[in-house]
């Protein structure tokens, strides 16, 4: 049946080519327009949206970490972790703004005696010797870490040191780049003492190390190396004009550091008295770091009354800390070269690394406390023995990490 609509009778292709031509050179930039503004808009929206949520989400993690922080657990650790190191940096640094009192109470020898005798006590208190068997399974790597901690790294900072020109004893103006004699000093006495006792531990056993063996030879390096130290000492300055009585020395070491030492593991066969030690473990640490840090600030305000200090030059300090840092590889490198010789295991390699590379400051600062004046100005002294342990340290934990 015929259909009499003429809009009907249009065929599809008729639609089709009455449509509206688009000219060819004409750009539909307002199509363009049209839709890029509709997609930015929901797009800037959601930015709009999302700023304050990731703001508020920040926030909300600077909170859970400063509520963190604010814990009395957090802060107790953080005040025993940075104790030693904080009390050490203020007992240094305080004389060179008043020095009066640290300076007069240096006259009393008997003061650092007692601050001494109490480190030791403590130590004694501490001291493990059951792993003193056990080490005797592996002689041979006791044997070495012993001479090595004790002998090696000393002769070797000899070595050095002889051939630098250092001010003379008693030279009152201060020439020499390398500092005054008393840097020499310092440094021959720090690389002599034995190696550290708590820290070392600590360091063996976060990485894993054999703890037997490091106990072992903290014990009875720190024993020996209250001797040898001075012995050694009194060899390598035998051509200086520094002289002190050896003898006099020895006596002094045996009842300041030696007696403590026995009377506290002798107060361990008390019953009670491991088990209040095993409690009381962080206030003891803190008075030992007290002790230590009382006697650093009386020597080195005894300094600044003696005016020990002026005429050093910033070069002489830089040239000290790099000593310091070459010494600290030399003696990587000597530890690890015995360690690869002797084909030791990994545990024994990470205590000749972490154990016996490390020397003892408490060692150090007693020995200053011992020698005579004669050697030249002991808050001088002290000076390479304070920059060289923290450098240690730090180059340890990085070994660990």
């Amino acid at each position: 049946m015929d259909n009499d609509c003429p809009k009907c009778t249009m065929s599809s292709l008729d639609i089709i080519t009455n449509q509206p031509e688009i000219d060819k050179g004409e750009k539909p930039s307002t199509l363009k327009t049209t839709n890029n503004s509709e997609m930015t808009e929901p797009t800037d929206t959601f930015r709009e949206k999302s700023g304050p949520k990731k703001r508020a989400m920040l926030a909300d993690k600077i909170k859970t970490k400063l509520a963190h922080l604010c814990t009395k657990k957090t802060l107790t650790d953080l005040f025993f972790e940075y104790y030693l190191p904080a009390s050490q940096v203020i007992a240094i640094s305080q004389p060179f703004i008043w020095s009066k009192p640290g300076a007069y109470l240096s006259q009393f020898d008997v003061i650092g005696f007692i601050l001494i005798g109490i480190i030791f006590l403590a130590l004694g208190l501490k001291l493990k010797t059951d792993d003193i068997k056990d080490a005797m399974r592996s002689i041979h790597v006791f044997l070495v870490a012993i001479v090595s901690g004790l002998f090696i790294t000393g002769l070797v900072v000899y070595g050095v040191t002889s051939r630098l020109p250092f001010d003379v004893l008693g030279q009152e103006e201060k020439i020499s780049v390398f500092g005054p004699f008393e840097f020499k000093v310092g440094l021959l006495l720090y690389y002599s003492v034995p190696c550290t006792i708590t820290a070392g531990i600590v360091l063996v056993a976060q990485a894993d190390g054999n703890l037997p063996m490091a106990g072992a030879v903290a014990t009875v390096s720190n024993i020996i190396g209250c001797y040898t130290t001075p012995i050694l000492l009194k060899v390598f300055l035998s051509g200086a004009k520094g002289e002190f009585d050896i003898k006099a020395t020895l006596i002094k070491l045996t009842f300041s550091i030696l007696m403590p030492v026995i009377v506290g593991k002798l107060l361990q066969l008390i019953p009670k008295v491991p088990h209040y030690m095993g409690k009381a473990k962080r206030g003891v640490s803190i008075l030992t770091s007290t002790c230590l840090a009382i006697i650093l600030w009386m020597k080195v305000a005894k300094g600044v009354e003696d005016k020990a200090f002026d005429g050093v030059k910033w070069q002489s300090l830089l040239l000290l800390i790099a000593m310091v840092i070459v010494m600290c590889l030399i003696n990587i490198t000597v530890n690890t070269t015995f360690s690869m010789l002797l084909c030791l295991r990994s545990t024994f390699i990470k205590v000749m690394l972490l154990m016996v590379s490390q020397k003892t400051l408490v060692m150090a600062v007693t020995l200053i406390q011992v020698l005579p004046d004669t050697l030249g100005e002991k808050g001088l002294i002290l000076v390479p023995c304070f920059v060289a342990h923290p450098t240690q340290v730090r180059s340890r934990f990085h070994f660990i990490s």
